[in-house]
């Protein structure tokens, strides 16, 4: 078998983290520039009630969703449910892509975003 199927045949499969209540609020958290430090203490929680949230792992999530919403500037029905609200369809491909890029390209796209504001 050539070595390039072979490789291919050993990827995992690449479902988005954010297909989970943890891997929403992990996206939104770094999408809000904040380590789980940071978090942590806006929300009077330990880092590692941050980091069992983000995986999924038992703990107090829904108890805190409000408040964890109101830190990360988003919905409940976001981190439930990765309901947009009343986002229009290009907007949410834009919300997608965006909440898929790395921290600097992150940067990037808002620095790119102003420029064309003011344009």
């Amino acid at each position: 078998m050539p070595r390039y199927i072979l490789a291919m045949a050993k990827k995992p499969s690449k479902a988005t983290v954010e297909e989970t209540v943890g891997g929403r609020i992990r996206a939104m958290r770094l999408a809000n520039n904040l380590t789980q430090e940071d978090f942590a203490n806006e929300l009077g929680v330990s880092r590692s009630a941050i980091a069992q949230w983000e995986t999924d792992r038992a703990g107090q999530v829904r108890e805190n969703l409000e408040r964890i919403a109101k830190v990360l500037k988003t919905s409940v029905g976001y981190l439930l449910s990765g309901e947009t609200g009343s986002l229009q369809s290009e907007e949410q491909t834009l919300m997608r892509l965006y909440r898929s890029c790395s921290k600097e390209d992150r940067r990037l796209l808002t620095e790119t975003a102003k420029r064309l504001a003011r344009s």
